[in-house]
């Protein structure tokens, strides 16, 4: 193909976000009805909210189909602004081919799921180890963490990996010429404008390993992205305002297979799982091991494997820590001061247990002073709130990065 250059617009930010004829203003000054009625530390399903309610109308292949969304080894995240739960691109394997974007508004008096941006053509849809399809959309994965959201690009990303990965003939090989066969690019989706990004507009990781449920969580007031492959050279940060990548150590482990919150006030970061010995550590941003006693349950209660999730909540300042019990999902909670761990009483009925695991589908959600999680496919999605007196999300100011001279062919 001819190559051309690709000066990347900044998307705007301070506005208002339309998801299927539904607005609402970026700085919440109340919360909707079904929120305010809401006890604390209750269970809500939130009635019509299943995510098999935009399936696309033209299924991608694959062979369990679009409820491997959720169930195979996938996350979520949220765009705090306005609330609005988001995953795209997710499945992968030869689970699931189709990479559309699904988003929830929270925020809304009546939240449903809206299709964004449909999947790409079958027709389209090439093996790995290409990370885009020959529409130059991103190829489907498992996305583990990987997906955060930048609220001062107004874009939902997917930090690199390999794509469908189906070694079984399920979808042709990519051309031989095909210039996006590694795991250094990373998806952006634009949501002001309704589509995938060129691939080439955040910067490629510069580092190695294993993408495979490697460490990946964003700071919440930075939005700076903090990332480690397993097996890999070190700990990185990826910058929210000049789109770069830093080494910040050597720092690295031989499997992250672990959720991760950053506590954004003393800047430190609770880890807690392992592929093979789960445990739970605090690191500062750099990747350093930080010696700490948990109190109360201790630490072999976030001994805990099996890909938990882990949230900050902001007003309570607490980290709360999910996984699968059985046959439903437990929540733990941290203090960050004292590592003192219980276990927060709650009301209603738990969710039942997240297919293979919670990655980072629980979400803290500010602006209604509570967290989200998806936990089955053909089911509501939860919300419980934590806190009588949420946090507005303030009007993004911070530009984007505008990256100049990338070569995309």
């Amino acid at each position: 193909m001819k190559r051309r250059q690709f000066l990347a617009s900044a998307a705007a930010s301070g506005g208002m976000l339309m998801l299927g004829g539904m607005g609402k203003s970026m700085a919440a000054t109340s919360v909707p009805a079904w929120v305010s009625n809401l006890p604390l530390w209750q269970w809500y399903p939130i009635p019509g909210t299943a995510l098999s309610s935009v399936d696309p109308a033209v299924r991608p292949l694959g062979v369990t189909g679009p409820r491997s969304k959720m169930e195979t080894w996938c996350g979520a995240t949220l765009k705090r602004n306005g609330s609005v739960y988001m995953l795209g691109a997710a499945g992968g394997h030869q689970d699931y081919a189709g990479n559309e974007v699904d988003a929830l508004q929270l925020n809304s008096d009546n939240p449903h799921w809206v299709q964004l941006r449909g999947p790409s053509p079958n027709s389209q849809i090439i093996d790995d180890p290409a990370q885009f399809y020959l529409d130059l959309k991103p190829s489907c994965t498992h996305t583990y963490y990987a997906t955060q959201y930048i609220n001062s690009l107004d874009r939902m990303l997917v930090i690199s990996s390999a794509g469908v990965y189906s070694h079984s003939g399920l979808y042709p090989a990519p051309p031989s010429n095909w210039a996006y066969l590694n795991s250094k690019r990373s998806f952006s989706f634009n949501t002001a404008a309704g589509d995938w990004d060129s691939p080439d507009y955040i910067a490629q990781y510069p580092g190695t390993g294993d993408w495979t449920a490697c460490l990946c969580v964003k700071h919440p007031v930075t939005e700076d992205i903090y990332y480690s492959r397993n097996g890999g050279d070190g700990f990185y940060k990826w910058a929210a305002a000049t789109n770069r990548w830093t080494k910040l150590s050597n720092n690295t482990d031989g499997s992250w297979y672990a959720g991760t919150a950053i506590d954004p006030t003393r800047n430190r970061l609770l880890r807690v799982g392992r592929y093979d010995n789960p445990v739970g550590e605090v690191r500062d941003l750099n990747g350093n091991l930080i010696p700490v006693t948990f109190g109360g349950l201790g630490a072999s209660a976030l001994a805990i494997g099996g890909y938990p999730g882990v949230i900050y909540d902001e007003v309570n300042d607490r980290f709360l820590v999910f996984y699968n019990a059985g046959n439903t999902i437990n929540v733990l909670r941290v203090n960050p001061q004292t590592w003192f761990v219980d276990q927060p009483t709650f009301s209603g009925a738990a969710p039942g247990a997240r297919p293979n695991g919670i990655q980072n589908s629980p979400q803290y959600v500010p602006e209604l002073g509570g967290f989200v999680i998806a936990n089955a496919y053909a089911g509501n999605v939860y919300f419980v709130r934590t806190t009588l007196t949420p946090m507005a999300a303030a009007p993004d100011t911070t530009p984007p990065p505008a990256p100049s001279g990338l070569t995309v062919s």
